[in-house]
């Protein structure tokens, strides 16, 4: 075990209020989940430092797990689509986001998806979104302590090696590494294996695997709502691997992936989902 992480189980009002709402599904709110941080509904997020700086009192002296999603162009037009409207407004997010955090040390996910939907876009788009991620990086490895984790898909997306000379091209030696599968549905195991590989292009990187929904694995390539799917191992430092930081839950269990599969918009939450999740739990 490379990292002891203080996790922080969320109370908020809004989860109360899914608990009872959804009985059945408030296992899901017994463990760590993470806090995604973007644009929604056209609105641009504002005093994002004043946010996560009542967040980490609220917290102290556990820590949550951040996730960063504002990327312009987010998950390119597809049901997540929104993000910063521009490069500036974008930068200075980030700049505010670091300042919120400062000296404490949180689990950070930088920009699910953002890095592998390059090989989707036009050469020009792709160059100017690796660009943008890079410098985004640099802001927030230059600003605060964060523990910092590029996404890069999933092991059905990328080859390890297509994967890190993605990650080459936009991280830096106080990047503290990759995470991997969030908002998918990759088996640990598969995707304990495909991040080892990755980590022999990479030795110095670390990683995290988003486990939230992965129990019963994928429904063949289905990603959005797909059914029969059950949680997977609860968040923990004890993985098993010294590289492995942590399986998190990234994506929150019950949340949609969006407008398939009878599921609501992307982000919000579904109980009957959920619900479905916690029945297929295994543990």
């Amino acid at each position: 075990m490379s990292l002891d992480y203080p996790f922080w189980v969320n109370d908020f009002d809004r989860v109360k209020d899914h608990k009872q709402k959804f009985p059945l599904a408030s296992k899901i709110f017994e463990y760590p989940v993470s806090f995604w941080y973007g644009e929604r509904n056209g609105k641009e997020m504002e005093k994002i430092d004043y946010s996560i700086q009542r967040l980490m009192r609220r917290t102290a002296p556990q820590l949550p797990v951040l996730v960063v999603y504002n990327m312009p162009n987010r998950d390119i037009g597809q049901y997540s689509k929104g993000g910063a409207k521009t490069r500036e407004s974008y930068l200075n997010f980030l700049k505010s986001f670091a300042d919120g955090i400062g000296d404490n040390k949180p689990i950070l996910i930088y920009e699910p998806d953002s890095l592998t939907h390059t090989g989707d876009m036009s050469v020009e788009d792709a160059t100017s979104r690796i660009s943008l991620m890079k410098e985004g990086l640099e802001i927030l490895t230059n600003n605060c302590n964060a523990l910092i984790y590029v996404d890069i898909g999933h092991s059905n997306w990328l080859s390890p090696e297509e994967a890190s000379k993605l990650l080459n091209k936009v991280s830096n030696d106080k990047v503290r590494g990759f995470a991997v599968n969030v908002s998918n549905y990759r088996t640990t195991e598969e995707s304990m294996e495909w991040s080892l590989k990755l980590c022999e292009y990479r030795p110095n990187d670390y990683f995290v695997i988003d486990t939230s929904r992965n129990g019963n694995g994928p429904h063949g390539n289905e990603w959005c709502n797909p059914p029969g799917r059950a949680l997977g191992t609860p968040p923990t430092c004890n993985t098993g691997e010294e590289q492995c930081d942590a399986f998190l839950w990234i994506k929150i269990p019950g949340e949609s992936d969006g407008k398939l599969n009878q599921g609501p918009r992307a982000g919000r939450f579904w109980g009957e989902m959920a619900e479905e999740l916690v029945n297929n739990d295994k543990a």
